[in-house]
Order: C-alpha cells, then structure tokens, then sequence
C-alpha cells in the first residue's frame, strides 16, 4: 500500500485514466444509436466531426479492454472492486460502498486508496 496521499494532480492523472471506460462505453453506445436509429447508415450519413468521432470506435473498444485489463489485474481487495464497480460498471461512490458493505465515508477512503494503488501500479508497469 502507498504510504504517501496522492497529490491533485496526481489523483486527476489516474482519474482520468480510469474514466476512459466510461467515455469510450458512451461513445460505442453512440456508434450503436447512429446504426440502429440511422437506417443503418452508420458513420456515412453524419457530418464529419461526428463521423471523426465514430470513426474512433476500434480504439475506443481498445482502450476500453486495457483499463479493464489494468484493474483486474490488481491484489484481490476492497480497492479493487471499488475500482471494477465505480469505473467499469459506472457505480456511485455510495452504492460501491453499499455492495462492499462499509459506509459512506469508509466507501470514499477505499476510493483514495484504491487510486493511490492504481497510481502506484501505473508508475511502476505504464500505461498508454
């Protein structure tokens, strides 16, 4: 375990590594809308930011599998289901708490350590 808070900018760094999931599972549920409710046009009929956007879909799916990758490949603990429930299944800080089975306020420790774990472990092994 990190003896060490993470600073802000450090906490801000491993946040936003880990909310890629979320952002890249909104823009395939996006790609998925335009396919369905497009006549099947897809990406064809957009206008180009929109299709610049979409056309990000195999690396969004990439990056999606290397942050899932990242946190189940973490120790076995508290911090880690935090981690798999808040970012990867989009649980809030409270509810994570709830299925971990401590409060509130022990919910939000578990999350500082779990980004100061993940931090530590990015330092170490990198990320892209």
């Amino acid at each position: 375990m990190p003896d060490l808070p993470l600073s802000k900018d450090q906490k801000k760094e491993i946040e936003s590594y880990l909310k890629t999931y979320t952002t890249n599972k909104k823009l395939l549920r996006m790609e998925k809308y335009h396919k369905a409710y497009m006549g099947g046009a897809g990406i064809d009929a957009l206008g180009s930011p929109d299709r610049e956007m979409l056309n990000e879909v195999p690396l969004a799916r990439a990056r999606m599998f290397s942050v899932r990758h990242f946190i189940l490949d973490l120790d076995n603990s508290n911090e880690k289901l935090f981690l798999y429930y808040h970012y990867v299944k989009g649980e809030s800080v409270e509810r994570c708490s709830e299925l971990l089975g401590v409060s509130r306020r022990s919910g939000f420790r578990i999350k500082n350590r779990a980004l100061s774990m993940a931090y530590d472990k990015i330092n170490t092994v990198g990320f892209d």
